[in-house]
């Protein structure tokens, strides 16, 4: 989705308009691409830690804040394995890292 801005030189509210929608778009495609983390998680923990990429086997998660990050770092072996619960044998994570 390309947006032209010099179609929108005097039209500001219509460009940032567009920019919420990219922005909304961007943020369904994420949600939907790591599906099987909030189905492992759930919405409380969902709310608070994001996946933000999968490379080798291992998933990053960036967390709102430190506390968080500790207490879901003491629970990642459970996490871990409900999330490898819900993916298919080959998708399997090896590790999660909390950011």
């Amino acid at each position: 989705m390309l947006i032209d801005f010099r179609k929108h030189a005097k039209k500001q509210t219509t460009l940032h308009d567009e920019i919420g929608d990219l922005i909304g778009a961007i943020k369904k495609q994420k949600k939907e691409r790591f599906d099987f983390w909030y189905l492992a998680v759930g919405e409380k923990i969902g709310k608070i830690a994001a996946p933000t990429f999968k490379k080798h086997g291992v998933l990053y998660v960036t967390v709102v804040n430190p506390v968080s990050r500790f207490e879901l770092t003491r629970m990642k072996q459970e996490i871990l394995e409900k999330v490898n619960g819900i993916l298919d044998e080959n998708k399997k994570l090896k590790d999660i890292i909390f950011k």
